[in-house]
């Protein structure tokens, strides 16, 4: 396993369905890996999109195709993450059941049974009227686990402390002509990290893959209007984010550490609904691990899409769990432990779903 770290040259510019996105969508960041292994490789795309993975540079006993995959599919290539570093630290979103008002922490947990659309249920109540999630915010490893284990954090960043939104103006040019077209104004928005006050990259890491296809160091197009990266690679994994002690109660929380691709469920795959005591809960299991889903808080879902190179069209626009979404549980049978750091949902291969564990 390798870390791939992405510093910035100029501005980058990432879009989806809102103005912009960041840290950047999975796709984008697995482009720019399989984009920066063929290069370094020298890989003839041509044959290479005719399922030929032996036309490259390298030893022919590696099969590219099988590697890095295709438009279809990731081959044998993984990643985990996608997050930003600041100062070398990964930085976390802060969990969605953490509110604050003014410099004031509080916290949603179940409530009492209510009857509402959903049924009987349990909704998430918070105890300061007027707090709001912290969904701008970032934590460190040490701050999230303050968080997971039910303390508030010794400290956190704001987004606007860590990188700034840049308003563009520009124009379409007529490239026969080399004239402005009429009426083809437009206005994006681009995202410059603050490097004047931190060391700041985007951070991925990648496993799955031959050694000898890990590169050293590269530059690669990044995003949008083919604006530039430079990546350096390194053999060293960030610390293992920790847990807190988990074995003095059956009341965990379940938080995205990255989205999650759940198809059109708001609960992980195989959980299912059932009457407990008169109110609605959602029982399933998790790596072999027994929960009943009491609650949640989900944010608002992102909508994620993007361009199939291969086939020259764009790709489906798919709904994900945003990172920093909560799932209140009682543990039934198992190791809590066994989810940390677990993947749920769909493609994971892109680091989707990862979970981090905490008391309730």
């Amino acid at each position: 396993m390798s870390q791939w770290c992405f510093s910035q040259l100029d501005t980058w510019f990432f879009r989806e369905a809102r103005p912009y996105i960041f840290p950047p969508p999975a796709r984008t960041v697995a482009g720019a890996v399989r984009t920066l292994i063929g290069e370094q490789a020298e890989v003839d795309w041509e044959a290479f999109n005719k399922g030929d993975g032996t036309a490259h540079q390298l030893s022919k006993d590696i099969n590219i195709c099988q590697e890095i995959g295709d438009a279809n599919s990731f081959g044998n290539l993984r990643l985990r993450g996608i997050y930003l570093l600041c100062e070398g630290q990964r930085l976390y979103p802060v969990p969605l059941c953490l509110l604050q008002k003014d410099e004031q922490f509080t916290r949603l947990r179940p409530g009492a049974p209510v009857e509402c659309d959903l049924g009987f249920v349990r909704l998430p109540e918070q105890t300061i009227p007027g707090a709001k999630p912290m969904e701008t915010a970032w934590l460190t490893a040490q701050a999230l686990k303050q968080v997971l284990a039910g303390q508030n954090p010794s400290s956190y960043y704001q987004s606007e402390d860590l990188f700034k939104i840049e308003p563009r103006l520009g124009i379409a040019i007529n490239q026969e002509r080399r004239t402005m077209e009429d009426g083809m104004l437009y206005q994006n928005q681009h995202i410059r990290l603050r490097e004047d006050k931190f060391q700041l990259e985007i951070g991925v890491m990648v496993e799955g893959i031959d050694d000898a296809l890990h590169p050293e160091t590269g530059r690669v197009r990044f995003g949008g209007e083919g604006r530039l990266a430079s990546v350096t690679v390194s053999r060293s994994n960030l610390p293992q984010l920790g847990h807190p002690d988990l074995s003095k109660t059956k009341n965990i929380m379940l938080t995205l550490l990255s989205p999650a691709n759940l198809g059109e469920n708001w609960q992980p795959d195989g959980f299912s609904e059932v009457i407990e005591n008169n109110e609605k809960v959602w029982r399933g299991s998790i790596n072999g691990v027994e929960l009943t889903i009491i609650s949640a808080v989900l944010g608002q879902p992102i909508r994620e899409g993007g361009w199939d190179l291969a086939n020259d069209e764009p790709r489906e626009v798919i709904s994900l769990i945003p990172a920093g979404s909560v799932w209140f549980c009682r543990l039934e049978k198992g190791n809590a432990a066994d989810l940390h750091g677990y993947q749920i949902g769909l493609e994971t291969a892109l680091g989707r779903g990862e979970l981090a564990v905490g008391i309730w």
